[in-house]
This record gives structure tokens, sequence and C-alpha cells, in this order.
């Protein structure tokens, strides 16, 4: 007589079966990931014992590492024992130890471009257009941008002396000390009006909170009753420092986002825990598609919160969080390990921070007063007035104006106009000396036809020759498509 299985048997030879299976796929993955590994290893060995060539082995692997993080997203990167160690200050904003000016080539030699508030370069009083002739006595005039450079940046605190020829002055000595120049969050902030403060916001990285903070503190003292605050190219940075700096406007315990990893257990949000500055100081944040990461949390929460308005473009769409994961030889890889959302719930991956009121219009410039900006010759213009002027402060009056059309026209062929590209073409026929003629007398009427753009970079030139940076980012922003914008729609509410 056949033996039949109870249903029993079966259900128990079918939760067993299950249970191998089960037990089977746990340990598929680890299996799975050797088995690669192996793979890799046979293949790395391969390599390096039949290429052609010899292989840079710690090259090889530090490629491939981040070749294959680039195919998962562009976050995500893999960086050496140096390039970890350097990654420490760039989280600090710090960007090197120098004299804190930048500096570019010319045909006289390397020159200073344009001193940095508050560092050596405009603490020994050197200015834009200087020309550095030595460096701690040895001649450099005739040296690279990069060799100089490099004598230029150094260890924090070691002096340096410099010899510089001025234009219109001659040979001047100066002594500075090598300071750390950092990434400043706040590099600008002013009194727009009698009741309205400014900020440009243009990272979250160490020390950002403190730096917003402060700022705001000082407008409000001034009289400030709202606030813009400019997101507009923030680069992002930290999502501690963003939640810090968010407790400036938000009660404690608000939340700013959440983060959700592929581990549902390592889930957490971020909270302010700071006493705030002020819970309801109307707030107006300017936004485009280059505000990114840690900027776009603090104008979604603030969005979220109907904490503050959004003003411009929708934000970039970077609704990914990373971090660092050190390996055993000291170098790091700096992994995307959640996704964020806003206080709503929202995820902005991709379609970024809508604004509450979209503005995306640029202030586009003309093609011809364009050639006279890349002509640099309203900043030679203002080294010249700054050189050749015994006065503490500029004088901006209609006679500014006049003295630059003059230096101007002395500067034509510095001006390059897009008209000019066809008469390579030309040369050989009778319309290119025409085409010539037409040019120059097109030169000569530009200062006149753009009086009004032209004064107001003249302006802000002479004003950043004077180390005026407020003076000269407040004239540049009342001048901008931003501020006309945001004028328009003030008039329209009233």
């Amino acid at each position: 007589m056949r033996h039949t299985p109870s249903r029993f048997q079966v259900s128990a030879f079918v939760i067993s079966l299950l249970l191998l299976l089960s037990f089977a796929a746990i340990e598929t993955r680890p299996e799975l990931l050797q088995s690669q590994l192996d793979l890799f290893g046979e293949f790395y060995g391969l390599m390096d014992k039949n290429f052609v060539d010899t292989l840079d082995l710690p090259d090889l692997m530090k490629r491939s590492m981040n070749k294959t993080l680039g195919e998962l997203d562009p976050y995500s990167h893999y960086y050496d024992v140096e390039e970890t160690k350097k990654r420490e200050s760039d989280w600090k904003g710090i960007l090197y130890a120098g004299i804190g000016s930048s500096v570019k080539q010319t045909d006289s030699g390397v020159v200073i471009a344009d001193p940095y508030l508050d560092l050596p370069a405009m603490k020994a009083g050197l200015r834009t257009g200087d020309i550095i002739v030595e460096i701690n006595s040895r001649q450099v005039q005739a040296l690279s941008l990069d060799s100089v450079i490099k004598q230029l940046k150094g260890k924090e605190g070691d002096t340096l002396q410099l010899t510089i020829r001025r234009p219109y002055k001659g040979l001047l000595k100066r002594t500075l000390v090598r300071e750390l120049v950092v990434n400043k969050a706040v590099p600008l902030y002013f009194m727009q009006s009698d009741s309205t403060g400014y900020i440009a916001l243009s990272h979250f990285l160490f020390g950002a909170s403190k730096g917003l903070k402060d700022a705001v503190m000082e407008l409000k003292a001034k009289g400030a009753k709202n606030l813009v605050i400019d997101l507009r190219g923030n680069s992002g940075g930290s999502v501690e420092e963003c939640t810090s700096a968010l407790s400036a406007f938000l009660p404690v315990n608000s939340l700013v986002c959440s983060l959700r990893q592929k581990d549902s257990t390592l889930n957490y949000s971020y909270n302010t825990s700071e006493q705030p500055l002020d819970t309801t100081l109307p707030l107006i944040l300017l936004t485009n598609r280059n505000t990114i990461s840690s900027g776009e949390i603090f104008a979604g929460c603030l969005k979220d919160l109907k904490r503050a308005k959004i003003v411009g473009d929708r934000t970039y769409g970077k609704a990914f969080v990373q971090g660092t994961r050190f390996l055993k030889n000291g170098s790091s890889l700096y992994i995307t390990v959640a996704r964020y959302y806003t206080p709503n719930g929202v995820f902005i991956g991709a379609k970024g921070v809508e604004p509450d009121l979209p503005m995306t219009a640029t202030d586009s410039v003309p093609a011809q007063l364009q050639a006279i900006l890349n002509s640099e010759v309203i900043t030679d213009f203002s080294i010249k007035y700054r050189n050749t002027t015994r006065d503490d402060k500029p004088v901006l009056s209609h006679i500014l104006f006049q003295d630059f059309k003059a230096f101007y026209l002395t500067r034509l062929s510095s001006v390059h106009l897009p008209e000019e590209s066809f008469l390579p073409a030309l040369q050989n026929y009778a319309a290119a000396a025409n085409l010539k003629t037409e040019i120059k007398t097109m030169k000569q009427l530009l200062p006149d036809l753009y009086r009004t753009e032209l004064e107001q970079e003249l302006k802000k030139a002479v004003l950043r020759r004077y180390y005026e940076y407020v003076e000269a980012g407040k004239l540049e922003y009342e001048h901008s498509a931003m501020f006309r914008f945001l004028s328009a729609k003030a008039m329209a509410q009233d």
C-alpha cells in the first residue's frame, strides 16, 4: 500500500524548503560580492602582467574607482591620501595660505589683479595693476604665473618681502605676512534701503552660520525690517552648518529636512536646536539653477514652513546627501548615502525648489558693450585714476566719464568688435579698407552710445581700486535685472 504524505508533512516540507531558499538568498549577496572582488583581482593582476607598458597601479586603481562612481552618479568620488587631507581644509572653506589676492599674467609680468578684503595684500596697500618684480629679493618679473603663485603661497605666518612696480608711481617695497585665505560664506552685505538689508550667502561650509548670523544682527541694528538673502550660486556644503544657519529664523526644534538611507533604521532628521535671532523678520530668498545642495535645503525648508518667499529661478535639484567613508590607508570615499526630503516630505531631485515669484531674465550685455568690458580699458583707466589721484575718496562725477572717454580713444586697438572677425576673409578686397574705417568710427561712438552702462562700470571699478567693495557690490546689485524686478513687484503691491 502506497504511503500518502499528510497535509501536515507537506506543509512542513514546503516551509523547510522556503527556509533553505531564504538562507541561500541571505548568503548570495556576500558570495556575489566576493566573487566580483575575486574577478577584479584577477583582472588587475592580468593587466599588470600582460599590458605592454608598465602600469602605475595606484593611479589605475584610483581612475577605476572614480570611473565606477561616475557611472553611479555625478556626486560620488574617491580621494587618495593627500586629497583626503586637503579636503579637511576645503570643508573649512580654507583655500590656501598666501597674500590674499588674485594675480594674472600680462606682458609686463605677473600683476596684482584684485586684493581681497582684510587680507595681507590689502593690509600692505597693494593695488590692482601692481607688477610683482621681486619676492624675498629674488627677481620674478620674467617668471611664469604658476612659478610666481608657488612663491606667494606657503606656510601661514611666514613673512614675504615684495618689490612691486606701481603704474604711474615707480618701485615700492612692501612686507606681508601670509594668512589663511578663506572662501567667505558671506562675501557681501549692506543696507539696501532704510528698512531692507541684503546678504549674499555663497556656501554652507564651516563658519557660514556664524557669518550669516553676524550679518543679520548688524543689519537689524542698522534698522533692517526685512531681509533679502541671495542664494544664487550657493554651492552648498554641510547640512549641519545649514541647519545652524536656519536656526536664526526658526523656533527651536523646527524640522529642516529628513534623510532616508538604504538601511531604514539609519534614517534621521535635522532639526534646529539653537535659539533664533528673529522668527518673524520677513525674508526674501533669491535663487537660480546654480543654487545647489544645502542651498536648496535652506530654501526648501523656509518655503515649506512659509517663513520666506522664493524669488528667481528654480534651484538645481540635487536632493542627495553624501557621506565620507575612510579606507584603511587614509584615503576616502565620498559617496551618496541618502536622499533628503523637505519638511513637507517633498523630494526635489531633478525638479529643484520652485520659486514663488519666477524670474529668469538675466542681465544681458550688448556685444559691442561687452567688447569694451573684455578689453580691460575700464580697469586700466581705474588703475591710472587711483595712482594719479591724491584724494582718499574717489570723485564719481561726470568729469570721470569725460576723462575715461579721452583715455578710451587712445586704446581703440584693444577693443575688438565682433565685426572685426570678417576682416581676414576680406583682406584681398577693397571692402576691407571700408570696413576698417567703419569699425574705427563705430568704436569712437561707443562711449556715448553706452554712456549710462559705462558710467556704472566705471564707478564700480574706481570704487574697487579704493577698496570700497561694499559700495561697488551695492551699486552692481542696484543696477541688476533682479533688483528692478523686485522693485517693480514691491511697487505693484503698494
